[in-house]
């Protein structure tokens, strides 16, 4: 399957917000919906990024415009710890539902040794898809908690993140995508934008060529989801069935 094409990306960058500070950020607002892309997301109630501790007073003027009532934190208290939040004046709820990346990355981290991470940038990718492979049972709580926050209307406009908005985030953004309709490939374009959105992260000074998989996205990546959530009897049940949510309740709510 080709989704990186040139025209779907220079659509989709249109949906990325230009913030300073805040990595990776984005709505889901005009994704197509359905075959044809007869549908599509509404506008003004879906972001996504990374953690909103570092920004600008001009990045702070952008939230307070999205007007964003709900913020949805993935990350770990660790990862609060290192980067506390300022939010916008318009939140009305903070819902934290950490997803602990380190327990998520198993014999990968230690509490005594930190990351260890992989030599080769090959073995960096296997520990990349190691770790979709086991979030859709992690943080499976947690994105239930999404989808009943997203249930409710008057919870948009509604952001979630984690730290850089593209693991965490990135299958919490599938799922939402799928259960409003979007087709596989659509699913895939807005998962390898967040590959463009920190590009100047992987091109910084110091990033050794073979921890560059853990900073990007790759297809296999969320293949490595799906897959898993074949064992749930597939995206459909995995969605409603795990996470309890009423897809075309959503798609009226989400989608025009």
């Amino acid at each position: 399957m080709e989704t990186n094409t040139a025209a779907a990306l220079a659509l989709n960058q249109q949906r990325i917000i230009p913030f300073k500070g805040i990595p990776n950020a984005r709505e889901l607002g005009t994704c197509r919906i359905a075959a044809g892309g007869s549908k599509q997301v509404k506008r003004g109630l879906l972001y996504r990024s990374g953690e909103l501790a570092v920004h600008t007073d001009r990045d702070r003027r952008i939230l307070e415009e999205l007007g964003i009532k709900t913020v949805v934190d993935f990350r770990s208290e660790e990862e609060k710890k290192i980067s506390p939040e300022v939010m916008p004046g318009t939140v009305r709820r903070l819902e934290e539902l950490p997803i602990d990346a380190g327990n998520l990355m198993g014999t990968l981290y230690s509490a005594e040794e930190g990351w260890t991470y992989a030599s080769t940038a090959s073995g960096a990718v296997a520990d990349m898809e190691k770790l979709y492979t086991a979030l859709p049972q992690e943080a499976l709580e947690k994105y239930r908690v999404l989808f009943s926050l997203l249930a409710d209307p008057e919870n948009a406009p509604l952001l979630f993140h984690c730290s850089a908005g593209k693991d965490r985030t990135g299958l919490a953004a599938a799922l939402v995508l799928h259960a409003l309709g979007a087709d596989r490939e659509t699913v895939m374009e807005d998962y390898l934008l967040s590959a463009l959105c920190l590009r100047e992260r992987l091109l910084s000074p110091g990033v050794d060529p073979r921890a560059v998989p853990y900073w990007t996205v790759q297809e296999s990546y969320l293949r490595a989801a799906f897959v898993k959530i074949e064992d749930y009897g597939g995206m459909d049940r995995y969605i409603a069935g795990e996470l309890g949510a009423d897809v075309e309740h959503l798609r009226k709510l989400y989608t025009e």
